[in-house]
């Protein structure tokens, strides 16, 4: 609202003349007429002007405050039912779904494919954790951890700008692989990963978890999980895919052995965008598809855009599909299976990468969404201290490996000495070797925080993914371990996992890193 105010300054007594004059009046209706006499006769209120001014000033008050909570009222968000509809985005590009003839895969297909939704903000029946629950295999109490977990001197670390990609070139692959702990075989591994993910897109571009469908048709042993009711979108296997072959710094921009396998990935994801009066939607049946969807394509724009290039299509992709993330959070600051319900500690993970590889090419976020993330994230742990849960305590190593990785992204400094001891408890229980989502994030959380015990985790882990490949016929390149995680998303699930995980030393620059590697 808007008015005039008189500054005090300007408000300046009357001449004394003036108000001698106002003396003279106020006494002219004495009884007696004498000076100094008060007259008998009560005042005449309702002619006074003073009185005029404050009724008026009254009402006008009580009316602004009633437009005040008009217009609050009006602009307060409701939880109400997100619309989506399938529909084409535009016309610039023409793409045509090549049919396969086998009938079986025809019919087996169609789980694959996306169709029209009507999402409701519901609460859906709570879903137990996929990671098998445990005791803490130890405790992060700072007294059991011995005094030898302060050996280093974190003040020694800087922050840098935003975990950036720009290690992604052939020589940064070279100089940051030696850097950080790359070796031959294993570069030789990454390279056998994405030449078997190569030959497992599907004739629309796509990538499903399931291996029973074409160009596979079932060579691979360790499809996804038949009997499991677990949402396995083609949008997620899509975005595991593409994050792999950008992680190697293959674009559909740049000329490569993977150029057209990226573009026909992305025109996929494109293709299938599903228009929501929120954004753009990838669930297919779970924000798990979203969430990757949307990762892939923001670090693909976020390449693009480093290399000089203009890609208004790729932006409006990005900059829909983050709305339609920042909709769907739950009031807790999760997210979960369906938009608006209570969600977990892996969901969020997802989302919050995502939405930080969309804020690196300047999309704007509502203020609170990563704030109420990073609320969310602590709150499922309680004691001790950064021992993450699924929803909640108790906490578990797989669910501990993601929170410290997200804390990271979130503001945690590894110089605040318990999240320091919490790094130093996840590589000192070192990786599962057969769990491939905690080692990815513990990979990525050590790496991040450049903690001085990451050249004994990464050895061991490296190794093991290279001595556990396979090498030989239809599998060649491939990965797969017998745990919960590996049986749902399958032998492409666990094979962009691994090829991601051994991407890591450039695949991002550290968040931070130590000032004597940085000469002045």
């Amino acid at each position: 609202m808007t008015g005039t105010i008189i500054p005090a300054a300007s408000q300046s007594p009357p001449p004394a003349a003036a108000v001698a004059s106002d003396s003279r009046s106020d006494r002219s209706d004495s009884v007696s007429g004498r000076p100094g006499e008060v007259s008998a006769r009560p005042h005449n209120w309702r002619g006074d002007p003073r009185v005029a001014v404050l009724l008026s000033a009254i009402f006008h008050t009580l009316l602004l405050l009633l437009l005040t909570l008009f217009a609050y009222r009006q602009g307060d968000r409701s939880a109400g039912a997100i619309l989506a509809r399938q529909g084409q985005l535009s016309e610039v590009v023409a793409f045509e779904s090549v049919r396969s003839d086998s009938k079986s895969n025809d019919a087996q297909s169609m789980v694959e494919q996306p169709v029209a939704v009507n999402i409701g903000v519901v609460e859906v029946t709570p879903v137990p954790s996929p990671i098998e629950s445990r005791p803490a295999e130890t405790d992060l109490a700072l007294q059991e951890l011995g005094s030898d977990s302060m050996v280093t001197n974190q003040a020694t670390l800087i922050r840098l700008p935003g975990g950036g990609l720009s290690g992604r070139t052939p020589e940064g692959r070279i100089e940051l692989g030696d850097r950080y702990g790359a070796t031959t075989e294993s570069e030789q591994a990454v390279e056998m990963a994405l030449e078997w993910l190569a030959r497992h897109q599907r004739p629309n571009g796509s990538w499903s978890f399931n291996l029973e469908l074409d160009p596979c048709n079932g060579q691979c042993r360790h499809s996804k999980r038949k009997e499991s009711d677990t949402p396995t979108p083609a949008t997620g296997a899509t975005g595991l895919a593409l994050l792999a072959f950008l992680g190697a710094g293959h674009t559909h921009y740049e000329e490569g052995p993977y150029q057209e396998n990226v573009r026909q990935g992305i025109y996929y994801l494109r293709s299938v965008a599903a228009e929501a009066v929120a954004g753009y939607d990838w669930q297919q049946g779970s924000m798990y598809g979203h969430g990757i969807a949307l990762m892939a394509l923001s670090e693909a724009l976020a390449m693009s855009r480093k290399a000089g290039r203009s890609e208004t299509d790729l932006m409006e992709l990005v900059q829909r599909g983050a709305a339609f993330t920042t909709v769907a959070q739950h009031s807790s600051g999760s997210w979960g299976y369906v938009p608006g319900s209570p969600g977990d500690t892996t969901l969020t993970g997802w989302q919050v990468l995502s939405l930080i590889a969309a804020r690196r090419n300047r999309v704007d976020l509502r203020t609170n969404t990563l704030p109420d993330a990073k609320a969310f994230i602590e709150s499922t742990s309680d004691d001790p201290k950064y021992w993450f849960g699924y929803k909640g305590p108790p906490g578990e190593p797989t669910t501990t490996a993601v929170g410290l990785t997200l804390m990271l992204y979130l503001g945690e400094s590894p110089d605040y000495t318990p999240f320091y001891l919490a790094l130093t408890d996840l590589a000192r229980r070192g990786p599962k070797l057969n769990n491939i989502y905690h080692d990815y994030y513990g990979t990525l959380a050590l790496h991040h925080s450049r903690h001085h015990d990451w050249d004994q985790w990464n050895t061991r882990l490296r190794d093991h993914l290279v001595a556990t490949q396979a090498t030989s016929g239809h599998e060649r390149g491939s990965w797969h371990f017998q745990d919960r995680w590996g049986d749902i998303g399958g032998r492409l699930y666990t094979t962009a996992m691994c090829a991601m995980t051994l991407e890591v030393y450039y695949r991002y620059l550290p968040l931070y890193e130590s000032i004597d590697e940085f000469p002045f």
